[in-house]
């Protein structure tokens, strides 16, 4: 019992002795060296209340509130965002730049002139439809939909293949027939000085010459309208801050300037006669001077379309190499939704630093009157919660934008029902190399 006594005694003193240790080490005389020389409790009290006042949920959560907001909005409304990143980008973006075929024009050309210089334009059509068969250019659709309201027949055209921004060869037995534009009759080294052909390049539609080896055999003309939401969406675009809009395309430049003075651009803005990769350069010169953001919706457009700073894509018409190069993708034919998109990007974009103000400034407040005033640790928790709760409230006001209210129909964009014969166009074999528009 003497030696259980003695064990407790000593552990007792071990431990009074360890506790004054602690009090020299941590607490001289009893008051700690803390700020303003506060006592043990009302400094970790103090140190709860800043741990608290300083805690960045506000401002952590003051970002991702709006982001998500915003593309849930937008996807709502048509438009489809790879990430934030790209809305965060399109909100600084000040330059536009637009292919024209399907994209600023509808896309749905008809057929308004045929010249065959032996003057059987039976023949000449046959010729032409089977060799447009298989390419995915609205022109092409335009002549398969002009033969078969005449009835015609389609040939047998093998070994097709499309060359980039020219046209498309292939084989008719033993002869090399081709469809394209004056590019593509250069390299096939045939010449289009015919006056009756030279009458048609002097209008300002797309011509599409036909030739067998170096031989041009006549000419169509394709008629292709702007689409009529495209001339709004411009303006919106002006008149949200964009500095600069562009139109390119692989078309003739008469043809180029009708289109741009229906939409009210500038010649100067107009780049017609491009190969891919002039609008790959051009677009990096535009890069070069501010944020660039380029429309397409073909496989032609897709470098353009990564080399801009952000990519949008005409989802509903568009090829899936384009979708896939895009940063944004437009689910609706109707440009107003790009509009729409540019002015949603720019609302997140003032939400965000809204945001972070109110966030930075009320922790600023807190902070101070956690070390300077005697804030209670209640009202620093109500204070911390609620900014981030208004935080979060302000970026969902972002779900509520008009873009939400979805694609706008106009009658004069539906598409029109493709004529029927009775006579189904043959399938061919086709070996698409880079199918595209452009020509």
């Amino acid at each position: 019992m003497h030696e259980e006594n003695l064990c407790r005694c000593q552990s007792s003193t071990a431990i009074s002795f360890a506790s004054q240790c602690a009090e020299t080490a941590f607490l001289p005389n009893r008051r700690p060296p803390y700020w303003l020389g506060r006592d043990w409790e009302e400094a970790l009290y103090r140190s709860a209340t800043l741990l608290v006042a300083a805690s960045p949920c506000a401002i952590v959560i003051s970002v991702p509130a709006a982001i998500l907001s915003a593309l849930s909005a937008a996807a709502r409304g048509g438009v489809l965002f790879k990430g934030g990143a790209a809305l965060e980008t399109l909100a600084a973006v000040d330059t536009f730049a637009f292919d024209k075929t399907g994209t600023l024009t509808s896309g749905r050309a008809s057929v308004t002139g045929v010249v065959a210089l032996d003057g059987d334009e039976w023949s000449f059509l046959s010729l032409l439809a089977g060799i447009e068969a298989q390419s995915e250019h609205h022109s092409a659709a335009a002549i398969r939909e002009e033969a078969a309201g005449r009835g015609i027949k389609p040939v047998h055209v093998k070994e097709a293949t499309t060359r980039p921004s020219a046209g498309v060869v292939g084989r008719d037995g033993e002869s090399q027939v081709w469809a394209g534009n004056p590019r593509l009759a250069a390299q096939m080294g045939a010449s289009i000085d015919d006056p009756m052909l030279k009458a048609l390049a002097a209008d300002t539609q797309t011509v599409i010459y036909v030739g067998r080896d170096s031989q041009v055999m006549g000419a169509v003309t394709i008629a292709d309208q702007a689409r009529t939401t495209s001339g709004p969406a411009l303006a919106a675009l002006r008149d949200g801050g964009v500095r600069q809009i562009v139109m390119m395309t692989g078309d003739r430049r008469p043809v180029a300037l009708r289109i741009g003075k229906e939409l009210g651009l500038k010649p100067e803005e107009i780049h017609a006669d491009m190969l891919p990769q002039d609008k790959v350069r051009v677009t990096g010169e535009l890069a070069s001077m501010g944020k660039v953001a380029f429309v397409g919706d073909g496989v032609n457009d897709a470098a353009a379309l990564a080399r801009a700073d952000v990519g949008i894509a005409m989802g509903a018409a568009g090829s899936d190499v384009a979708l896939q190069a895009a940063d944004v993708a437009l689910l609706s034919e109707d440009m107003g939704r790009l509009a729409e998109a540019h002015r949603l990007a720019r609302r997140t974009s003032r939400v965000i630093r809204q945001n972070l103000a109110f966030a930075m400034g009320a922790m600023v407040i807190l902070v101070t009157g956690g070390l300077f005033f005697e804030l209670p640790l209640p009202l620093a928790v109500i204070g911390h919660e609620g900014g981030t709760v208004l935080v979060v409230l302000n970026g969902l006001r972002l779900l509520r934008d008009p873009i939400r209210r979805g694609e706008r129909k106009l009658p004069s964009e539906k598409r029109p029902a493709p004529a029927s014969t009775g006579m189904p166009l043959p399938r061919q074999a086709y070996r698409r190399q880079v199918p595209r528009q452009g020509r």
